[in-house]
């Protein structure tokens, strides 16, 4: 079972239009993605997407990122009624979130673990 992530303080809302992530399509400007845990802050810390990190990035939708957040695409809603880290005019809750790019606090968001095979 992997660590629980360490809870800090909640970022200021942004806003943001909503965008459709195509996980086969990866745009140079978005930077390198790598799949990951969304969690929101409860104690402890709740699992509630899973999606990909876009590392690099700077903006979501020309709107910049606080130094504290981070750009996801949500690939998978585990809890569709739960306020994200995040919100915007147009996106509240995890379930509104699916297939799109969003902020979301760094903290919050685990790296699945890549895994390695080993061949004999």
């Amino acid at each position: 079972m992997s660590p629980e992530p360490e809870i800090g303080s909640l970022a200021a809302s942004v806003s943001i239009k909503k965008g459709y992530v195509d996980p086969s399509w990866n745009n140079p400007n978005t930077g390198d993605s790598e799949k990951c845990r969304l969690y929101v802050e409860e104690n402890p810390p709740r699992l509630v997407a899973l999606g990909r990190l876009y590392e690099g990035s700077t903006t979501v939708h020309n709107v910049f990122l606080c130094h504290d957040q981070v750009k996801v695409g949500v690939e998978e809603v585990r809890d569709v009624d739960t306020p994200i880290t995040v919100p915007t005019e147009e996106v509240q809750l995890v379930g509104q979130t699916l297939n799109t790019f969003i902020a979301w606090l760094t903290h919050l968001v685990k790296l699945l673990s890549k895994q390695v095979f080993h061949y004999h």
